[in-house]
């Protein structure tokens, strides 16, 4: 399944001219939800920032929690690494947060970091909660998708990395930002909450991209995508293979293999384009994967014995790959029944499963989302992690600080020359008054 997963990754990433010529109005062309999501930004529509060797950057590790003991196989992750872009003189901090599953090192964080760095900010990067590395080394229940907890473990470690890089490289702080990229954008959001009482960061400006309201909500949505029917598919296996056998034969067919020259613009165009049921799996699929990782770090660092059995040691040379298999088995749902509302209604007796999800949707810090004039969202009317309502409420709550576009699914039009150009204005404009 993996080497299929990768020859897809690497085919879809030029799937970009594929609706550039079809829409001569300006804004983000790509119609198709799925399709925007997978692709992003056709090249000629994407906002320049500098190359990533032109950056001045570090990655940098803090010990966040030195009381936690992990088996020696996962002793790299007693540290939380982090990723930090700076300059010379004193400017604005902004850190990013990561979306689902994803680590501080990812592609769409890289842009954005190049983009606050090339703006005069400096820049930290971190892994998203629910990513193995900050489970082990940053979360102190071990259980992330609790919004409150979450936002405490965050700004414990934001701490903990502006201290680090002011100590380590001399980077000297006018200022506190935020930005956070899909469930990083909900976590941002209750960062923000947090600090309004601590008063430690006073953040500046705090930008939500494309974030969950109802986060339960959305989970369900990106399970459902995994469970998509696509003809002729009975299994994930099965449906790399048909993946990889669409690929071939348009090969085959059109008697080239070179994938960098707007290959899905031709694919699509023949009897091999990828279904809009095919292109919801593939996202599904790779939203499975990140639960996996949620699902078995989750359970490891508590001791839940679902895929590690009691009493088994993982030393260096133990391979986690089998248990990472049987954790795919469990999606966002089943980690949210056997792992999360367990815990949660132990210490909230009383309490049903509808008030967990709504302390940890938007809708629980309303009022301060409404009242904030120094945060702002940026969204979609096509993200499919939204419903409706969803939508509704995220225009009517932040009222003139809501950037609205009809297109781009979820997150396909962040490098977009109009998406950036709202985001540069509102992160680096003067205070609204």
């Amino acid at each position: 399944m993996t080497r299929y997963l990768r020859l897809l990754c690497l085919c879809l990433a030029p799937l970009v001219a594929l609706a550039t010529h079809a829409d001569d109005a300006p804004g983000y062309p790509i119609t198709n939800p799925f399709l925007a999501t997978i692709v992003g930004t056709p090249p000629e529509l994407v906002w320049p920032v500098p190359e990533e060797t032109a950056v001045r950057q570090t990655d940098l590790a803090v010990r966040v929690l030195p009381e936690r003991e992990l088996p020696p196989a996962l002793s790299r992750y007693q540290d939380l690494h982090y990723r930090l872009a700076w300059h010379d003189e004193p400017a604005p901090l902004v850190f990013i947060i990561a979306g689902t599953g994803t680590g501080y090192d990812s592609p769409r964080l890289d842009y954005l970091k190049r983009l606050f760095w090339d703006a005069g900010m400096h820049v930290i990067v971190l892994s998203s909660p629910t990513n193995h590395d900050f489970i082990a080394a940053a979360s102190r229940n071990g259980l992330p998708g609790l919004a409150e907890s979450d936002a405490r473990d965050l700004h414990s470690a934001m701490t903990l990395a502006a201290e680090h890089a002011r100590d380590t490289k001399n980077v000297e702080i006018s200022e506190y930002r935020m930005v956070g990229f899909s469930l990083g954008a909900l976590n941002a959001a209750f960062v923000a909450h947090l600090d309004e009482t601590l008063q430690q960061f006073r953040f500046t400006r705090t930008l939500l991209l494309n974030p969950p309201v109802d986060l339960y909500a959305s989970i369900r949505r990106l399970d459902a995508l995994a469970r998509t029917q696509v003809d002729g598919v009975s299994s994930g296996d099965s449906f790399y293979e048909h993946i990889f056998q669409k690929l071939t034969r348009y090969f085959e067919e059109s008697g080239s293999a070179d994938i960098e020259s707007g290959l899905f613009a031709g694919i699509q165009g023949s009897d091999n384009a990828l279904t809009e049921a095919e292109m919801a799996m593939l996202i599904g699929a790779v939203f499975r994967f990140s639960a996996a990782d949620l699902n078995f770090m989750a359970d490891l660092i508590n001791g839940g014995g679902r895929y590690i059995p009691a009493g088994k040691q993982l030393k260096v040379s133990t391979s986690i790959t089998p248990y990472l298999r049987e954790a795919l088995f469990c999606d966002f749902g089943c980690y949210l029944q056997t792992q999360l509302w367990p815990a949660w209604s132990s210490l909230n007796e009383g309490k049903t499963i509808e008030d967990m999800a709504w302390q940890t949707s938007l809708y629980s810090i309303e009022s301060y989302l409404r009242d904030n004039r120094d945060m702002a969202v940026i969204t979609n009317a096509d993200d499919f992690i939204l419903t409706e309502d969803n939508y509704y409420f995220l225009a009517e709550t932040f009222g003139d600080r809501a950037f609205l576009h009809p297109h781009g699914g979820h997150g396909g039009n962040l490098q977009h020359l109009d998406t950036v150009g709202q985001m540069l204005t509102f992160m680096e404009g003067d205070k609204h008054e």
